[in-house]
């Protein structure tokens, strides 16, 4: 069974008319056509077009604001490894070889992508099930399937399937918007993430176990005030299968880029690896970028925290080619950019990590 949506060739993005007699007019035109077009809604469900990567307003979705190389202070809204920020077009954006990094001009919908209202299940529940250009307003929207496929869609909610089960989902080209809860956008067990902008929740994604995410955006997550919650981009805290994570994270931007509140709430780090209820093992991290706040405690946990009740089981955590921002304090994180890697477990390796602003090594600290 498919729920598909068909392509368009018309959605084309306004832009700013450089005219100073007309400035506040062509401002006024671009802010209102802009929100018309990244709402991604429509009466009775009849098809939008979506614009490339660009959260929802009214969603809570910040846009990091990112450093260029060679520059200690942030200068462009776009995660990118290149001082030349990605162009907006009607297609996507192509990752390139050089490093250039995920974020809203090349994850999400495609530009032109005509989405259309989801009239299935909630929770899907036939194996190989897929949808295609879909508005989905399912809260949570369930797997308990195998192998099933969502592409090219808007996930208005939480996506989830059922720790230690066999269900599983393949994520491509879609954006998720989790909205403000104290759990993660997208969770738990046998997932596979392509291309995808996720944000919302109190992290962007939690895996248990056999988790595979590439070439996404992982940002944006939400807290209220009066609240300890605490926050992060990525998360693997216990295990299934045998009890090992097997976990990759290839060229995506992860960061946890939200602000502490009044109640000391916030962000852990970016990446956080912890021994909590299972040892963290089989992680593949490489190739990402980790975006700076100085609100978070470090970019990255590396599984060997101490006082974790399965820590002495943590192996095999490679962490290679990273590039880490050095934001407003010059350490990625409030206190650093890595801690708790402990690079004489068996397996583990740390290689080639470096700034992005001068390219000098970031090295493991426990």
């Amino acid at each position: 069974m498919t729920e598909s949506g068909a392509p368009s060739t018309n959605g084309k993005r306004p832009r700013r008319r450089a005219m100073a007699a007309v400035a506040v007019l062509a401002a006024v035109i671009v802010l209102a056509a802009g929100f018309l077009i990244n709402e991604y809604r429509s009466p009775a469900g009849e098809p939008v077009a979506a614009t490339q990567g660009a959260p929802s307003p009214g969603l809570g979705s910040p846009v990091p604001t990112l450093s260029a190389p060679g520059s200690a202070a942030p200068s462009s809204s776009v995660p990118s490894s290149s001082a030349k920020a990605p162009q907006a077009s009607l297609g996507k954006t192509t990752l390139d070889a050089a490093g250039g990094f995920p974020g809203p001009g090349n994850t999400g919908v495609p530009s032109g992508t005509q989405l259309s209202a989801y009239s299935g299940p909630c929770t899907v529940t036939r194996n190989g099930f897929e949808v295609t250009g879909k508005i989905i307003n399912c809260d949570p929207f369930m797997i308990r399937a195998q192998g099933v496929v969502i592409r090219k869609s808007l996930v208005k909610g939480t996506l989830t399937t059922t720790e230690a089960t066999e269900f599983s989902f393949t994520l491509e080209d879609s954006e998720v918007s989790a909205g403000m809860w104290q759990g993660p956008a997208v969770l738990s067990t046998n997932m596979t993430i392509r291309r995808s902008n996720i944000h919302g929740g109190a992290t962007a994604v939690t895996c248990a176990a056999n988790c595979d995410i590439r070439d996404s955006w992982l940002h944006g997550q939400l807290i209220p005030d009066n609240v300890d919650w605490h926050l992060g981009g990525f998360l693997a805290n216990d295990t299934g299968d045998g009890g090992r994570s097997n976990v990759t994270l290839i060229h995506n931007t992860i960061a946890c880029d939200a602000k502490s509140n009044n109640s000391g709430g916030g962000c852990s780090g970016n990446i956080n690896l912890f021994a909590d209820f299972g040892p963290v093992s089989g992680v593949t991290i490489r190739n990402n970028l980790l975006g700076a706040n100085p609100d978070i405690s470090y970019c990255l946990y590396g599984g060997a925290t101490a006082g974790k009740a399965h820590t002495s089981g943590v192996r095999d955590i490679v962490v290679e080619d990273n590039v880490f921002q050095r934001g407003r304090n010059g350490k990625c994180g409030g206190y650093g950019p890595v801690t708790s890697f402990n690079s004489g477990l068996p397996g583990n390796r740390w290689k080639n990590n470096t700034w992005q602003d001068d390219g000098k090594p970031v090295a493991p600290a426990n």
